[in-house]
């Protein structure tokens, strides 16, 4: 991407010179003059308890509209801040974008102070609409996003990590204590073992809050109806020997993966687009890391709460859940091994991937939901309490105070059920 002659704060303090610059970059644009500049903050969704999610203002992201000397209708870009992986990723794939991911006009790097400046993707199509063509269309998308750069080396963009290697080298014992000295206090260290914390490499960190959230679990004494005691042991032996889950990935050819590939991250537009957003998590690692985590988190729909609403206003749940056809996992993977194999040829092992599916999916189960119940479990009640809350009917667990959670345990029963039987896939 080529320098633009001009100083980023003036792009973010809306100078018309500034933005008719960086339009100019294009030769369709290049007599184009801007004469006025404004600003919107978006709006960003947070899982902030397993039943809720909180709607704000992201004000790391705005929407800048521009109006144009003698155009009657403005035109619109995407701006956040962002991290230096983001920034430099947009940096080397330039103009014009690569498959599946929105053009980026400018890509200012800053550590994470580092500012991008995309085209504004309509989103025609949000995820509460989709059908099964729409489903369809992002799968093959996500194949096309790992086809497209398949061992191929992205940098000079040394700052995207591998899903798993460290270029320092693994964690030490007494390296990932460091400043987490707290979440050893509950115990974890009798769960995570040495050889773990050496093998996990850059998701060590995540294994250790993965210990935390089970110990918490166990001091709950699990929770019925979702996790029992079998689903925890499976955890506990993955934390302790994460070999057989790990090798099975690593040893996959790697790929870009976008690393938090949900519904949220994904435009749909009426011209057969299918666009992933906010690669702030991109990584090297298997393209089945992707894949895995959209379908576990393809059920989850967020609530759009209208502005100014109580985020503590339990009157409707946060989160809902989509009906999901019964066939619609297995038809997701056909669909994306076919197409990646279209995409691959020979240099393609659809037998080896399909093979290390419950890897990933463990591996997805231990560094998404344990760390969650890790950081969940400080708003819990005492182990009273919560064996009492869960002998409620549905609908008296509904009218209390985690009542939120109710709408969402047939979801977290079925994540830990593939979980389960993923672990003894392995």
């Amino acid at each position: 991407m080529e320098p633009l002659p001009v100083d980023v704060l003036q792009l973010q303090r809306r100078d018309p010179v500034a933005w008719t610059a960086l339009l100019s970059r294009s030769p369709e644009m290049a007599d184009v003059v801007v004469t006025a500049v404004t600003a919107e903050p978006l709006w960003d969704t947070t899982l902030v308890s397993p039943g809720r999610a909180r709607v704000e203002r992201a004000h790391h992201m705005r929407r800048y509209v521009l109006t144009l000397d003698g155009c009657s209708d403005p035109i619109t870009f995407i701006a956040k801040q962002t991290n230096v992986v983001e920034a430099l990723l947009y940096n080397a794939l330039g103009e014009p974008a690569a498959t599946g991911i929105v053009p980026c006009h400018y890509a200012h790097v800053d550590g994470d102070a580092s500012w991008v400046i995309l085209e504004d993707v309509p989103d025609d199509f949000p995820p509460p609409t989709w059908q099964p063509a729409h489903v369809d269309a992002i799968i093959a998308t996500l194949a096309r996003i790992h086809a497209a750069h398949w061992r191929k080396d992205i940098t000079g963009i040394g700052a995207i990590p591998h899903f798993l290697h460290r270029p320092e080298g693994p964690y030490s014992w007494d390296t990932l204590q460091g400043d987490r000295l707290p979440l050893f206090e509950d115990g974890p260290g009798a769960i995570l073992s040495r050889h773990a914390v050496r093998r996990a490499g850059r998701l060590a960190p995540l294994f250790l809050e993965a210990a935390n959230g089970l110990v918490a679990l166990r001091d709950l004494g699990g929770w019925p109806g979702v996790l029992g005691e079998a689903h925890l042991a499976a955890a506990a032996d993955l934390l302790d020997d994460p070999v057989p889950l790990l090798a099975t990935l690593d040893d996959l050819p790697w790929t870009l993966i976008h690393g938090a590939p949900q519904a949220d991250h994904w435009r749909l537009t009426l011209f057969d687009e299918q666009y992933l957003i906010d690669w702030s998590t991109a990584q090297h690692g298997p393209g089945v890391i992707d894949l895995i985590a959209f379908l576990e988190r393809f059920p989850l729909l967020y609530e759009r709460l209208p502005e100014g609403e109580d985020e503590d206003n339990n009157s409707r749940p946060h989160i809902r859940l989509r009906e999901v056809a019964p066939l619609f996992e297995e038809t997701a993977i056909d669909t994306y091994l076919l197409t990646l194999s279209a995409e691959m040829g020979q240099h393609f092992s659809a037998r080896r991937f399909r093979a290390a599916v419950p890897a990933a999916r463990c591996l997805h189960v231990l560094t998404t939901w344990f760390p969650y119940f890790a950081r969940w479990s400080d708003d819990m009640p005492d182990k009273a309490i919560w064996q009492r809350l869960n002998q409620l009917s549905e609908a008296d667990l509904a009218q209390s105070r985690v009542g939120p959670m109710a709408g969402l345990r047939p979801y977290l029963a079925g994540v830990f059920d593939r979980f389960l039987h993923a672990y003894r896939s392995l």
